[in-house]
């Protein structure tokens, strides 16, 4: 099998989402070549005290438009996590949800000695087919002559990143020990050339001559900084610093920027997993003007051939004994056998809509049969009570409270309009013969 994996960062300069289409920045727009997996790494969120006490009520507005998208073309939501402006939300298409496990997330601060969560990394770990995937999303700080600064924080010597971002309770705990990791994120690397040489080259699209000079480049080379990274060419545009709203450089205003490739995409994989990522894409999407930043995205596949055959599905569904089809607002017999799997009492089935978004975009839930594992081949009954009045495409979930996750999902049935069983007989009108005069 090969998983086709998006990952996409893009500082958003303390901006609302845009009233814009976002199928290109998460790889949506071509129904042929659709991602598995996606990864997100926003940063500069709105992290004023009323926004971050808004998101205990209610989903921050980026997370809650991008995941609508995904959700869509069939991605759900693994996690969104938050360290004030950095948001990371990755998904996963919902035919992969049975083989994920052990989903963690991780946090580094590095501003202020540590102590402040305005600069560092935040990162989600998860297994799928038993192979150990890491995406970490980072904010470094800015200024060319922060250079080093930005080395110590990712150099493996030092207790940066790559040290103290750790997973509790899963194998392996260490982000670098994992077979796959994605690095994305505003990691504030420049160009050391002139501001003339830059736009010089810049206007006659020599972007390779140009790489040459870049910071994380050289840092890389001199095993400063990403050691055993991998990153796709720089063929497109230095990432910032734009005039918002255009496609211009802003190397004339107060703060004199100039323009660098601070947007990147690295990856990194285990010694026996080796060629086993390929890059397809590696672009920046420079329709999206809303901040000074543009979006950067990297498409790679994955080869897991070698990791199919030990995962089984726990959960299997008896359709053909579940009275299908159902109809809205009568009740619904569930029907399905354990195996392989200890039970708990407080798992549970969810009935969802295709397109669902995330683990708890439910229509409505039932408790799991607590010991389903020991009915063997009879299997064990739910009923779901009053089913939803809106016909559709639906399926069902299992959610495992001791592994915090779906670990099946069943085939997609329909659900049918309600039965009108109430409404009145029509009336049939007969006509009665006349007497002869």
């Amino acid at each position: 099998m090969t998983l086709r994996v998006h990952v996409c960062t893009w500082n958003v300069r303390v901006t609302q989402p845009p009233d814009e289409d976002f199928r290109g920045f998460l790889h949506l727009d071509n129904d042929e070549v659709l991602p598995d997996i996606v990864a997100v790494g926003l940063q500069e969120v709105d992290a004023k005290p009323q926004s971050l006490l808004i998101e205990y009520i209610k989903e921050n507005s980026w997370v809650k438009i991008l995941q609508a998208y995904l959700g869509a073309y069939g991605l759900v939501k693994l996690k969104s996590i938050r360290m004030l402006g950095m948001v990371h939300l990755v998904a996963v298409h919902s035919k992969h949800l049975p083989f994920v496990r052990d989903i963690r997330p991780g946090y580094c601060k590095t501003a202020l000695l540590g102590l402040l969560g305005t600069k560092g990394a935040v990162s989600l770990r998860f297994t799928l087919y038993g192979q150990s995937f890491c995406f970490i999303n980072s904010h470094f700080c800015a200024h060319a002559e922060y250079e080093e600064q930005r080395n110590l924080v990712v150099h493996p010597e030092y207790q940066s990143v790559s040290q103290s971002l750790t997973f509790p309770n899963c194998t392996p705990q260490k982000a670098m020990d994992h077979s796959y990791v994605f690095w994305m994120g505003d990691l504030n690397y420049r160009i050391n050339e002139t501001i003339e040489n830059i736009k010089g080259l810049c206007a006659k699209q020599e972007y390779s001559t140009l790489w040459e000079h870049d910071q994380l480049l050289q840092g890389q080379k001199q095993g400063k900084c990403f050691v055993n990274f991998h990153e796709g060419e720089l063929k497109f545009p230095p990432t910032y610093k734009y005039k918002p709203g255009t496609n211009d450089y802003d190397t004339e205003s107060g703060k004199y920027r100039k323009p660098a490739w601070t947007d990147r995409i690295l990856w990194k994989i285990s010694e026996e997993k080796n060629n086993s990522v390929q890059m397809e894409a590696y672009t920046s999407r420079q329709s999206y003007l809303t901040s000074d930043h543009r979006p950067v995205g990297a498409t790679l596949t994955v080869d897991l051939s070698d990791a199919i055959s030990s995962m089984e599905d726990p959960i299997i569904w008896k359709p053909d004994l579940m009275s299908l089809p159902w109809y809205g607002n009568e009740d619904g017999l569930c029907v399905y056998v354990v195996k392989n799997y200890k039970t708990y009492s407080w798992d549970w089935i969810g009935l969802y809509r295709v397109g669902f978004q995330h683990v708890y975009d439910y229509e409505m839930y039932e408790w799991a049969v607590g010991d389903g594992d020991e009915y063997g081949e009879n299997g064990c009954a739910v009923l779901f009570d009053c089913l939803p009045e809106e016909p559709g495409p639906y399926v069902m979930c299992y959610y495992s409270y001791k592994l915090d996750c779906i670990i099946s999902v069943s085939d997609p049935f329909e659900i049918l309009p309600p039965r009108d069983e109430d409404k009145d007989p029509v009336e049939v009108q007969i006509e009665q013969p006349t007497e002869d005069v």
